[in-house]
């Protein structure tokens, strides 16, 4: 006598009452911590790289040129970063020796008082005012912002021809007059590439070389993205209080969204 095999339609409900409920089980108790851990990952990932955006424009904001950083726009900011600086020298020692600072002239040599600080790292370059490209640093004395005094529209500006720990050469390639006056506090300083932070398409990134007459080309490079607004707003202080620097940014991922605001000191005495 051979038996038939099978399910019975009881065995299949009960079957199916079971799967359903722990199904229900899984909704309700299981995939909701597995979810919520998942949006915390996404964001504190937003956060770090919020965070790590903001420090970065910051810390080179501080090292700004005096009087050069600007915000074209809310979404952007620009500045020229300085390699070192130091004090010249203005007049002759007691003996009469030394070479002084002569802001007339659109070419010469001058000391350095106390020494010229990462003397090695200035990189020297033929005569002219392209300055804020890799083609190498120029000297800035005295740059304001003001009209006559602007490094954006090519004042005060020229190419270091030479550098050492005690004294700078520089030419801005016959353009009358060098310099337009001193330094109050016979300040000077070796500024390297224009940077400029934009964002746009959802992404944040840094544009640099582009010299000081010029507009940034070329992709950039990203420094963050899942940007939805990024805000920039400076008060440019006074030449005895810092500006102030004023960074919002807002990052979204798969629905989770953060902002994180950022604010950076930046010394404009010139």
């Amino acid at each position: 006598m051979t038996r038939s095999r099978g399910f019975t339609l009881i065995e299949l409900i009960l079957v199916i009452v079971l799967v359903g409920i722990l199904a229900v089980v899984a909704a309700v108790f299981i995939l909701p911590p597995f979810q919520a851990a998942a949006d915390i990952e996404r964001r504190a990932v937003l956060v770090d790289a919020a965070d790590l955006a903001i420090n970065r424009i910051s810390r080179e904001a501080r090292n700004a040129l005096p009087n050069s950083l600007r915000v074209p726009s809310t979404n952007q900011v620009e500045f020229i970063t300085t390699v070192t600086h130091g004090r010249y020298r203005r007049l002759p020692a007691s003996d009469g020796s030394g070479n002084v600072f002569v802001p007339a002239q659109p070419s010469g040599t001058f000391d350095v008082l106390g020494g010229l600080l990462d003397s090695g790292a200035v990189q020297t370059r033929s005569a002219g005012t392209d300055c804020g490209t890799g083609a190498g640093h120029c000297l800035s004395v005295y740059n304001t912002g003001q009209p006559g005094f602007d490094a954006w529209s090519g004042d005060n500006i020229a190419a270091i021809t030479a550098a050492g720990t005690d004294s700078i050469s520089y030419d801005n390639g016959g353009n009358p007059p060098g310099f337009a006056t001193h330094s109050p506090q016979q300040r000077f300083h070796v500024i390297g590439l224009t940077v400029r932070y934009a964002c746009s398409g959802g992404q944040l990134r840094r544009y640099t070389g582009y010299g000081v007459g010029n507009s940034p080309s070329g992709p950039g490079n990203l420094v963050a993205d899942n940007i939805t607004s990024c805000q920039f707003s400076y008060n440019p202080g006074t030449s005895a209080r810092r500006g102030l620097l004023t960074v919002r940014l807002d990052l979204t991922d798969e629905g989770e969204s953060i902002f994180l605001l950022g604010q950076a000191q930046v010394l404009n005495t010139p």
